[in-house]
């Protein structure tokens, strides 16, 4: 019943996991940011001195997002601007509105002061928000410096860590818009959504540079897709927040900027989407399904539809969709396949309602991340433990699959490979059954979720070892010898496992049973029984 539900998956067929599975992870193919370049050193300490292996890489990014939600409440509910507001007068947000109103420009109106002039729960309020968001920033880059440390970055935690960007993106820009006093519903959606498309952007232009035929080129337009990360863009707004409370008058001027230019640079990313989802080497029916989701989701529907009141769940709805979008195509990118029918019901079912977008954005979020843990045994909240053993595995017995159960005690995920014919001819005898059905033997057990087929019989290698991030590798007793040359890299390393044989079994003894039951004894059996012959398939 298992294996059945998760052949026939509502998300993924078995080959487009088995894609995921397959693909490099992005921590050990992306360019490194500008904010790891600079505190790589920082990063590298706090991930050797104060974590261990035992804590994931996605609790990390976790972290990240809950202290961005943290930072928006705490702005949200305490953020009150002053004396005026204590004292009964105009709300000072009020004040700041009007005062930059349409066609109102009087400075006598403006309502910012510095951090030592705010009342203490602004105080608090703001210190903590922004406690939160160097927390979130320093998650969001230091998850990835830790899982290529202790070699446990997975395409699903990429996956996880886009999610969770795309959530804590929209959450932070809110955090700073509130302390901007930036209370426009529609501002506040360019801004959001603009911030959206630069990441949409991001992903179609690597998908695009990797197109590309000249090396030169492509390195280049691959490093240029990261210029604008998470980590940038949280930085820099965290820069805009400090600037607020320094340079009170910078905030003020904000407000004077004609809100126009947000809606440029916004019209300036949705054509530049538009021109990358035209480049993609897809075909036009693909193409088109991303476009109409595009479409669909980035119109501001509070101009067309007057009625429909906008709220910060709206925008918000909307914010999360364009990033549930970015995380589908990369998705679909990667297990090589169009982008899925509910991802497009999600996003024209939410033009009008809030409640949709939210809902559906999170269910199925949800979902392909519990899919692709369950069916790939990948764990998202522990780290990844790979445990290695290899064999003959010829005539797959229960000692081999006791073997297994115990190997699988010093990790969570079994790697087993398994030698070829020609190997294990030359080492010992040629096995009874072929390289493939010993293959597909091994992997039918509930243990193993991995199997590498003709593995060498000269011994396990360090590349081998970094290759397939392997954590531990486990061998029988007969191997934990000073003498043994197999398994010396592991042994040198302080990876190497040992595992008790299983008395009263092996593939050597029930060949020699079968050989035992020779024909004059089955004929003889026969006879008795009234049978004429031996059938060809008895």
């Amino acid at each position: 019943m298992t294996h059945h539900l998760i052949e026939h998956s509502f998300f993924f067929t078995t080959e487009e996991r088995e894609a995921i599975y397959r693909s490099n992870s992005a921590v050990n193919t992306r360019p490194v940011s500008f904010v790891t370049r600079i505190f790589f050193r920082l990063w590298t300490y706090i991930s050797v001195k104060l974590l261990n292996e035992q804590i994931a890489p996605n609790a990390i990014t976790m972290v990240g997002l809950l202290c961005c939600l943290q930072a928006y409440q705490l702005i949200h509910t305490y953020y009150r601007y002053g004396e005026e507001e204590e004292r009964g007068g105009m709300p000072l947000r009020e004040c700041a509105v009007h005062a930059v109103g349409p066609g109102n420009h009087n400075h006598n109106c403006s309502a910012y002061k510095d951090f030592f002039e705010a009342n203490r729960p602004v105080q608090t309020a703001t210190i903590f928000a922004a406690l939160l968001l160097m927390v979130s920033i320093v998650c969001g880059s230091l998850d990835g410096v830790h899982a290529k440390r202790c070699r446990i970055a997975t395409s699903l935690g990429d996956i996880f860590a886009r999610v969770c960007s795309s959530i804590s993106r929209v959450f932070i820009a809110l955090t700073v818009l509130e302390v901007m006093h930036v209370n426009d519903i529609g501002t506040k959606w360019y801004v959001l959504l603009t911030l959206q498309l630069i990441e949409f952007n991001t992903v179609l232009g690597r998908i695009n540079a990797e197109n590309l035929r000249k090396d030169k080129v492509k390195n280049w337009a691959y490093v240029a897709t990261y210029c604008f990360r998470d980590s940038e863009i949280s930085f820099l707004m965290l820069a805009l927040m400090a600037l607020r409370w320094i340079f009170p008058p910078f905030a003020s001027y904000l407000h004077h900027v004609n809100h126009h230019y947000v809606q440029w640079g916004y019209c300036f990313l949705l054509c530049l989407s538009f021109l990358n989802i035209a480049l993609l080497k897809m075909c036009v029916k693909h193409k088109s399904s991303i476009a109409i989701c595009l479409v669909a989701r980035v119109m501001p529907i509070f101009y067309l539809l007057p009625f429909n009141e906008y709220s910060i769940l709206s925008i918000t709805g909307d914010a999360l969709v364009v990033g549930l979008l970015s995380t589908e195509v990369y998705v679909s990118h990667l297990c090589r396949r169009r982008m899925h029918a509910a991802v497009t019901l999600i996003c024209i079912g939410s033009i009008f309602n809030a409640v949709v977008a939210v809902t559906g954005t999170v269910v199925y979020v949800i979902g392909i991340l519990v899919d692709l843990s369950y069916s790939l045994n990948l764990p998202i909240f522990v780290p990844v433990r790979n445990v290695y053993i290899d064999g003959v595995f010829d005539l797959c017995h229960a000692g081999h699959k006791r073997m297994m159960a115990k190997a699988l005690s010093f990790g969570n995920r079994l790697i087993v490979g398994v030698c070829g014919d020609d190997e294990c001819t030359a080492y010992k005898r040629r096995p009874i059954m072929t390289t493939e059905e010993r293959v597909n033997e091994v992997k039918l057990c509930k243990y193993v979720s991995e199997v590498i087929p003709n593995v060498p019989t000269t011994g396990v290698t360090e590349g081998m070892i970094k290759f397939y991030n392997i954590h531990v590798v486990a061998c029988g007793e007969e191997y934990n010898s000073p003498d043994d040359t197999y398994y010396e890299v592991p042994r040198r390393l302080g990876i190497l496992r040992t595992l008790p044989r299983t008395p009263g079994i092996s593939t050597s003894l029930l060949i020699n049973r079968i050989r035992l039951a020779s024909d004059a004894e089955v004929v003889a059996k026969d006879k008795l029984s009234g049978k004429s012959r031996v059938g060809d398939n008895e």
